[in-house]
């Protein structure tokens, strides 16, 4: 399934009066839904796959031409500050393309959701590799040469060049394929059997867990490391496309709560030997492999073994010859461990480790036996991200929330000791990329009424250079204002934003559209970030005379562990009491027309809007549901039992979660949007509620989007969903 206190306190005291301000009486937007989604949007093409050569000297971006969106790629020197184009659209070829000219629909969505690169980097940095056509092609950087270095047939994926870059490796047909650069033949590490991925990533594991690849070369290029996922015992779940004059069906491998998971084991393979040894690590449908990968010195592979209900995590090293196994370390929670940043392992010895056992997300340092050294990071908050560890220096660098979640900043601490400091201190998000050597790092920055502006920074002497400024927009917004509010227990304070009409008057009576996510575990809906595309459509809606609203809950991730555990085995119950504040806060106002509230969200912020509509019934006019889950026994088994156990040992709270059971209190409008191709959310979930609402004698609305996946992707498709939920609104709260 993202001087700031006196501000907020001057807007509290306003608001209490019922006054929120002055507001720019400025001309609105000029812009249409169908601007806002036609490629490449009002902000234009941006950067994209921007990556660090392995030697820290060049970030690297594509960036696409208007007109045809062809990308070709770029590359700023670190050294000197200058940009110079590496790779033409042409020399490209198809990863030039853009995402949108990918005709499999599952497939595209894969590739963005996932951020799939177009290209990468040699191992040494001298030379750039590529997929075009199923085949991959090498760019040396000092010949200016481009060579095919595969021939084999059939689709890749994933593709990876040794360290030592004499082997090129990738994933095709559900197995690890390698075969020498200089040409010869094509081996595979495991036999090939049905039903068996080798070195692929099974669709539960990308969702859920956040791995990227499921294969990794050694140090010394002498042995791979893959996870095998066999999913036969896994159940499939039909996607039907009835646009075909032959309709065909795609059968997912999908693992719904309660129900048979992929077995995962960790393989190495010895191309030396030609030998495959298997780890002695999880191997079974009731753990989990959620991190592996190679320590610094090649001798050894590591593995996150996370047991079924994930209470339970433990470290692990491996030989790669013996299978010897030793442990590391464990940690164990009643509730949930969240599986954060991979160990990193120091050259020196020792890795730092990201764990929330004291309530917190923070790092420590343990030495090379798993012993701990040092609690690197102190306090009331969550270490978002760790950015990169600089051993020449001694100085680790991550990212944070400060002032609750509005701002996202770079902060620095050294391995040794001493005192946390900050790096960068503008309000905003600060989204941060850190080269390899943690001594430059690139920073795309923006604010809530800022497009992004990306700038690079070095550490050594404090360069900045700037890659691209933030697009202009000629609108006159109306800026977001950010406070709290109290949430349903009547002393946590949460984040909202509200978003006024233009020329608002306050002795008037305006609707309200409330929008929310409500699930656990993901960046905070209330931040002071640009938007992008929701935002240009909230603008849009405050000019038509709707007042925005959006709160997140005590779930969010910028309260502690023990708060976000509230959910723990009902999941809606804790959300709903806080959408319920914020309900009562927005009535308390003299210009809001207390009849004429409405709700709506994606994905789990559309189970929010049917949960809420179905079990706070009278207290919404109108709801909005994208793709929602309806029913947690529909949803996936790492999501779902991560906070609910399973249906068998928790069927009460299955019970109390679900918009089914309750649909027959629905007794205001709703639209309910959903595709035929949602692999993600299946629409099985708008269907059964549907069912559900006739049974009970209720009206419905639906959209429907053939063969779409979860994100409704497309100009077409969004412009269209766009304009009817617009038209839904003013036919329900005008």
């Amino acid at each position: 399934m993202s001087c700031r206190f006196g501000m907020v306190s001057f807007l509290l005291a306003s608001l209490a009066m019922g006054v929120p301000g002055a507001v720019n009486g400025a001309p609105p937007p000029s812009y249409t839904i169908a601007q806002i989604f036609a490629e490449p949007g009002l902000t234009g093409y941006h950067p994209e796959d921007l990556e660090w050569s392995p030697d820290g000297r060049y970030l690297s971006y594509l960036l696409r031409h208007p007109g045809d969106a062809q990308a070709d790629l770029y590359a700023v020197d670190l050294g000197n500050g200058k940009t110079s184009m590496l790779l033409s659209a042409q020399q490209l070829a198809g990863a030039a393309a853009p995402a949108s000219a990918i005709k499999n629909l599952r497939e595209r969505e894969r590739v963005t959701r996932y951020h799939v690169y177009s290209y990468h980097w040699s191992p040494k940095s001298d030379a750039i590799y590529f997929l075009s056509n199923d085949q991959v092609y090498i760019y040396n950087l000092s010949t200016h040469r481009i060579a095919q270095i595969t021939s084999a047939p059939g689709a890749k994926r994933d593709p990876q060049l040794s360290p030592d870059e004499r082997w090129i490796s990738y994933v095709s047909n559900g197995d690890v394929q390698y075969a020498a650069v200089s040409g010869g033949p094509v081996r595979s590490m495991a036999p090939h059997a049905a039903g068996v991925l080798s070195g692929e990533l099974d669709w539960v594991y990308t969702e859920e867990l956040d791995l990227r690849s499921a294969y990794a070369w050694s140090p010394d290029s002498r042995y791979l490391a893959f996870l095998q996922f066999d999913e036969r015992p896994v159940q499939g779940f039909p996607l039907i496309d009835y646009l075909d004059p032959h309709p065909s069906v795609y059968l997912e491998k999908y693992p719904t709560a309660g129900s048979a998971n992929p077995v995962v084991r960790l393989g190495v393979f010895d191309l030396q030997t030609g030998k495959l040894h298997w780890m002695p690590l999880a191997g079974s449908a009731d753990t989990y492999l959620a991190r592996f990968g190679w320590l610094p010195q090649g001798d050894q592979v590591y593995g996150e073994v996370l047991n079924r209900a994930q209470t339970e995590l433990q470290l692990a090293v491996c030989n790669p010859d013996s299978g010897q196994v030793r442990s590391l370390l464990t940690q164990k929670d009643p509730d949930w461990i969240d599986v954060g940043d991979a160990p990193h392992f120091l050259k020196t010895g020792g890795f730092v480790w990201s764990s929330q056992q004291d309530g917190w997300r923070h790092l420590y340092l343990y030495s090379d036996d798993g012993r701990l050294a040092r609690k690197l990071t102190h306090g009331d908050y969550n270490v978002l991200k760790l950015a990169g560890v600089n051993e020449r220096s001694g100085e680790l660098y991550f990212t944070r929330y400060t002032h609750g979640p509005l701002n996202t900043e770079l902060y620095r601490v050294s391995l040794r000791d001493g005192p946390v400091q900050a790096v960068t201190t503008t309000s905003g998000v600060h989204d941060i990329k850190m080269n390899p050597q943690a001594d430059a790092y690139l920073d795309v920055y923006s604010n809530v009424v800022t497009p992004p502006a990306y700038t690079l920074t070095n550490l050594q002497g404090g360069r900045r250079i700037d890659v691209q400024a933030a697009a202009r927009l000629p609108y006159h917004f109306q800026k977001p204002r950010f406070f709290s509010i109290l949430a349903g227990d009547g002393k946590t304070p949460i984040y909202a934003r509200l978003t006024l009409p233009p020329a608002f008057d306050p002795a008037k009576k305006y609707p309200v559209i409330m929008y929310q996510y409500g699930g656990p575990d993901v960046a905070p809906t209330v931040r002071d970030a640009w938007g992008g595309v929701g935002f240009l459509f909230d603008q849009l809606l405050a000019q038509q005379g709707f007042i925005l609203f959006a709160t997140d809950n005590r779930a969010a991730t910028y309260f502690s562990h023990r708060s976000q555990a509230l959910v723990k085995n009902h999941l809606g119950e804790l959300a709903l009491a806080d959408q319920l504040a914020a309900v009562d806060w927005l009535k308390s106002k003299p210009y809001v027309d207390a009849s004429r509230i409405g709700i709506w969200g994606w994905s789990y912020g559309g189970y929010m809007t049917t949960y809420a509509l179905t079990h706070a019934p009278q207290v919404w006019r109108a709801g909005i549901a994208v793709a929602p889950v309806t029913q947690w026994q529909d949803y996936d088994s790492i999501y779902t039992e991560r906070y609910m156990g399973t249906p068998q040992d928790n069927p009460q709270g299955y019970a109390d979660s679900s918009s089914v059971a309750s649909a027959g209190k629905l007794d205001v409008p709703l639209l309910l949007v959903a595709g035929t191709g949602d692999d993600n959310v299946h629409w099985q979930n708008t269907l059964q509620f549907i069912q559900a609402l006739i049974d009970a004698g209720k009206p419905y609305q639906l959209l429907v989007y053939p063969n779409r996946t979860h994100g409704i992707s497309g100009p077409a498709a969004r412009t269209q969903l766009f304009t009817a939920m617009q038209d839904f609104w003013q036919q329900q709260l005008r």
